[in-house]
């Protein structure tokens, strides 16, 4: 592929729904009980996993239709109303809150954690440290590193969006830029390419508890990141995502059309009150409990 391209799933074509629309509808679930469909980014996926299963195990005539899909193709479903709740990495655009406002479709969204952008080499990778500045450069590819493989896990992947909208604005991807398919795919390949970094968030990689990150880990190792003006080299760990310190950190939001009182506003509730633990748990930055951070030795190989 010679480069990535993303835009923001925005169609003007689609005939949406409007919050009328909604209340002529049947109402048969409440915040405990039920099904509905939700629409996950990909990247936040062995974390949201953990918050359905909990959620459905205290609550067992709840049903979360989940699907684990690219940012950009969750927006889609959220405007084709397909799905009235969506867990995504951005809220709404200028553009998709005027159009929403046109078509009187109501939204509501909150952020629920703090999470980051990891990336991972092989276990036998010459080089396990990057700076800013080199990362970019391997976006671009005008670097000096032409040997080096950038892997992301979709080309219309959260991942992809962030990291063009903070570092190269306007300008192409490098030739050298690839997307597998999906996360665990990304850190199959760079297990087994010295010369590729994956990109992945951080769920993907961060929790020690769960089996599957274990796996992972066992594969490929969480390159650091020297950040501008920064002097040591820093690793997703959760206190460097709390306090913005590592480089590439961002937000968990969700964003809801529902206008009455479902399972999508239970599950909602549950995410932000019970479920920050879960976040917690699972080395993401919960935003909506107090964190205490305490001083500790750290160490940066």
């Amino acid at each position: 592929m010679k480069h990535l391209l993303f835009i923001t799933a925005f169609i003007a074509s689609v005939l949406f729904s409007s919050c009328d629309d909604y209340a002529a509808k049947e109402i048969v679930d409440t915040q405990t009980s039920g099904s509905i469909h939700i629409c996950v980014d990909e990247t936040y996926k062995p974390v949201m996993e953990q918050q359905v299963k909990v959620f459905e195990g205290r609550y067992p005539n709840a049903k979360i239709n989940v699907e684990y899909l690219p940012e950009q193709e969750c927006f889609k479903r959220f405007f084709e109303d397909t799905t009235r709740v969506i867990f995504v990495s951005r809220e709404l655009s200028p553009e998709e809150i005027d159009f929403a406002k046109s078509e009187k479709i109501v939204t509501k969204s909150m952020s629920l954690a703090r999470d980051a952008i990891a990336f991972v080499v092989s276990n036998d990778a010459k080089r396990n440290k990057f700076t800013v500045s080199q990362i970019k450069e391997l976006l671009t590819g005008k670097g000096s590193e032409k040997d080096l493989q950038l892997v992301f896990d979709n080309k219309s992947s959260s991942t992809v969006r962030y990291l063009v909208d903070s570092l190269i604005p306007g300008q192409e991807l490098s030739k050298n830029v690839f997307a597998a398919d999906g996360s665990a795919a990304v850190v199959d390949y760079v297990a087994s390419n010295t010369n590729a970094i994956g990109v992945v968030g951080v769920p993907w990689v961060a929790d020690v508890n769960d089996a599957k990150t274990i796996e992972f880990m066992d594969k490929v190792q969480v390159v650091g990141i020297l950040p501008a003006g920064g002097d040591k080299y820093l690793r997703p760990y959760q206190a460097y995502i709390g306090l913005n310190t590592y480089p590439f950190t961002r937000n968990l939001y969700f964003i809801s059309k529902e206008t009455w009182v479902g399972l999508g506003t239970g599950f909602v509730n549950f995410c932000s009150h019970d479920g920050q633990l879960i976040f917690k748990q699972s080395k993401l930055f919960p935003l909506r409990v107090n964190v205490l951070l305490k001083e500790t030795a750290i160490r940066n190989n």
